[in-house]
């Protein structure tokens, strides 16, 4: 009787115990695991492409000015730049002391337009100033901040893209009267590469003091993603000049049709999704190389403009000819013909490749330096088409509850999505006084 009662008891303790394991590991899941994750497109292409949709949103639209930082000596009277050798930043103003978010994108990202433009509506609207810088890969940061005048490797374009950032703000609080409360950090697919690199620098030298790090959809292994790019844009070829301009067109008439719809609406997402339908994998494919590499020729131009290395055969005073013989390279050619040759020399690695430097400027050499830094926190999508899955998994296994991995939104296409929104918003959410200061209370994440 004892034995049975004892049994009993036992049976009942572990019943509670288990209960209390379960929900410990629920508790400590990542959000996208603990909660239900409802994104509707499990394609990752279409959720690719969706990010077309993404700007600051139709008017009224918050009030932005362009602040231009002086740039590396000598770069502002280079022949057929004169004038350009600034370089320029889009600011969102509060009119009292806030925290501050820097925003950057990566490859094709312009700070005027797309996807950083809306989360700078987002953030502002929640009471931030904030900062767009132009991504590394673009011509005005090669022009104007990259030491290299070749930008692509993470390390050196971190190392420019801080000081630049100091110069920045020495012109915003001087110059712009921006009160600062606090600085925080958003980096979007390559610039989220750079931004991992940028905490470790600023770990070490605390010139900025950035308080927290969002890092979306940085590209693993560079190498891997640069020859998905390659490949994509060779569907050219395959479809035949006529044909692919034909698919550019019929996705720039769609994304020209909702340009003034509501940018973070579901059901504008859905009526979008519905228009790009009938295009198939290998169609997405090629507007997502397209417009990747859509300002790549301009930064072609800038290197050569730098760095004469006989690239480009026109004369250096045509530039529409100089413009349209870089049209015709690739990422990886900028990689091996222009990039590499610059980096061997300056970095005193004359036997050093494309591969070698991409996985030296990948997220492996500095994952003990992230890991256990709660300042960094990386989201990513498993089904990132730009990313292998099995890198994400051990990203994941590295770093634990810093990564967050949603099931779904291919490559930056949920960045909108209302339940990753609203983990952004709270990770860089500000002291509760100056949240009911500046914060509207009807965009629904007070929760």
């Amino acid at each position: 009787m004892m034995e049975q009662h004892y049994c009993k008891r036992r049976g009942k303790y572990f019943i509670v115990w288990f209960v209390v394991i379960l929900t410990t590991v629920w508790i400590l899941r990542s959000p996208a695991q603990a909660l239900e994750y409802n994104y509707p497109y499990h394609d990752p292409y279409l959720a690719t492409v969706t990010t077309a949709l993404l700007d600051d949103g139709p008017d009224p639209r918050p009030k932005s000015s362009i602040v231009h930082v002086p740039g590396l000596a000598g770069r502002n009277r280079l022949p057929s730049l004169e004038g350009r050798g600034e370089l320029s930043v889009l600011l969102y103003r509060q009119s009292r002391p806030a925290p501050l978010l820097f925003i950057l994108s990566g490859i094709g990202a312009n700070p005027f337009f797309g996807i950083a433009t809306y989360l700078a509506r987002v953030f502002y609207e929640q009471g931030f100033h904030v900062v767009i810088l132009p991504s590394p890969m673009s011509w005005n940061f090669a022009l104007s901040a990259s030491r290299s005048g070749a930008p692509g490797y993470a390390p050196a374009d971190a190392r420019d893209l801080y000081e630049m950032m100091q110069k920045s703000l020495a012109i915003l609080k001087d110059q712009h009267d921006v009160r600062i409360t606090k600085i925080d950090f958003v980096g979007l697919s390559l610039g989220a590469l750079e931004g991992a690199y940028l905490s470790v620098l600023d770990s070490d030298e605390r010139k900025i003091g950035i308080e927290k790090y969002l890092l979306v959809n940085p590209p693993l292994d560079l190498f891997y993603a640069l020859k998905k790019i390659d490949e994509w844009s060779a569907l050219q070829v395959k479809f035949g000049a006529e044909k692919s301009q034909g698919i550019i067109s019929k996705a720039i008439g769609i994304v020209e049709s909702f340009s003034d719809a509501k940018k973070d609406d579901p059901a504008v997402f859905e009526k979008f999704a519905k228009q790009f339908a009938g295009f198939t994998t290998q169609e997405f494919q090629l507007l997502i190389a397209a417009d990747l590499q859509t300002l790549l020729p301009e930064l072609v131009y800038v290197t050569q403009s730098i760095h004469d290395q006989k690239i480009l055969t026109a004369a250096r005073d045509k530039l529409r000819k100089r413009l349209r013989e870089a049209s015709d390279l690739t990422f990886m050619d900028y990689s091996e013909k222009i990039a590499v040759p610059l980096w061997r020399a300056q970095l005193s690695e004359p036997e050093a490749d494309v591969e070698s430097f991409m996985r030296k400027g990948s997220l492996a050499p500095i994952l003990d330096r992230l890991r256990g830094n709660s300042k960094v926190q990386i989201v990513h999508n498993a089904d990132d088409p730009l990313t292998d899955k099995k890198s994400i998994e051990e990203l994941k296994g590295a770093l634990g509850d810093q990564v967050t991995v949603y099931p779904y939104g291919g490559h930056l296409g949920n960045i909108w999505y209302p339940q990753n929104r609203e983990y952004a918003l709270k990770l860089f959410k500000t002291s509760p006084e100056l949240d009911a200061h500046n914060r509207p209370s009807n965009l629904g994440f007070d929760r």
